[in-house]
């Protein structure tokens, strides 16, 4: 038997386990009944590591994070959110450009150019001078803040599907898991934990979870023991500049020695998968095996969701539920 590990994305804190349970069985029985294989998904197929508490509370500092926790199956929700800009311009200079990478590329993906952003900017009486050679030259916390709400106040107007609280908290925690060693041990122990070394294990990972299960399956101690015939990564940003580098310091970017076939799916009108994982844009070490790459048509809201219930919980949508990449799982 083939176990399913299923990894969540970001914007999953305080959302109740047993409803996200419930969303992504239905999403993944609805995608493999479209496949012509029908399953119900059940304790016994799925083992679904729910982190969204712990790590908004790592990144948050709290003293004592709750647990992370597993449960058979869980989901994602892809709502708009606020962001204090105010905290935003107030982050750590590092985390803050690490932040200013990230926007940018997502802006340059949809057509928009820091010039564009900068005559907004001006409009809307930004008080600092901002885009191409000022912004290259700022030299200032404070002038980088500004910049930085500048490029958040463009996403929310021109990148559909996406907005800057989504955005501020998906790279915080990246920032966090990639930079804070103790965060990302929680993290990838909790993960590791919940792979079998007793059977097979296809692990799935969407948005921030392609980059957990990634980092897990390449570097912790007990990947070794594992046996994982399929990585399945939907709408990942793993190619994203500042990500990719990121990864690529801390070891050279392969397909995992345990993983027997990489399969990676997006949209193109995914705002957070913009880019795919050809050699391009994540290129491999020497000798790894390619990562395949399937496009798919993502009907959820904002193309990003995995698994989303719309229509009053009647219309199974997001990237589980489509059969191409049903088709993909063991039967």
């Amino acid at each position: 038997m083939t176990r399913l590990v299923l990894l969540h994305g970001r914007d999953n804190q305080g959302l109740d386990a047993e409803d996200l349970e419930r969303t992504w069985r239905t999403v993944l029985s609805a995608g493999l009944a479209a496949a012509g294989r029908p399953r119900h998904v059940t304790d016994d197929d799925a083992s679904f590591v729910y982190y969204g508490d712990t790590l908004a509370a790592l990144v948050r500092g709290d003293g004592t994070p709750p647990p992370v926790t597993v449960h058979a199956v869980s989901g994602s929700r892809w709502d708009r959110i606020d962001v204090d800009r105010r905290a935003v311009a107030d982050l750590p200079e590092d985390e803050l450009r690490f932040l200013e990478s990230v926007a940018s590329e997502v802006l340059r993906a949809a057509g928009v150019g820091e010039a564009q952003v900068a005559v907004d900017a001006r409009e809307g009486g930004a008080p600092t001078p901002l885009g191409g050679a000022a912004r290259g030259a700022l030299g200032s916390l404070g002038e980088l803040g500004g910049w930085v709400n500048a490029l958040l106040s463009a996403l929310d107007a021109y990148v559909p599907g996406l907005s800057s609280g989504v955005l501020v908290l998906l790279v915080r925690d990246v920032w966090a898991y990639l930079h804070d060693a103790d965060v990302r041990r929680v993290i990838d122990d909790a993960v590791a934990a919940a792979v079998p070394t007793d059977e097979p294990a296809v692990v799935v990972g969407h948005s921030f979870g392609s980059v957990v299960a990634y980092s897990v399956l390449r570097e912790h101690p007990d990947a070794r023991r594992w046996d994982v015939p399929l990585l399945l990564t939907l709408g990942a940003p793993l190619a994203v500049r500042a990500i990719r580098d990121a990864l690529a310091a801390r070891a050279p970017l392969r397909v995992p020695a345990e993983v027997d076939q990489w399969v990676a799916v997006r949209d193109r009108r995914d705002p957070l998968a913009f880019h795919g994982l050809g050699p391009a844009v994540f290129p491999l070490a020497p000798g790894s095996p390619p990562i395949e790459e399937l496009e798919v048509e993502n009907d959820a809201p904002g193309r990003h969701a995995a698994a989303v219930l719309l229509d009053d919980g009647r219309l199974p949508a997001g990237y589980l539920a489509l059969p191409e990449v049903a088709r993909l799982l063991p039967r």
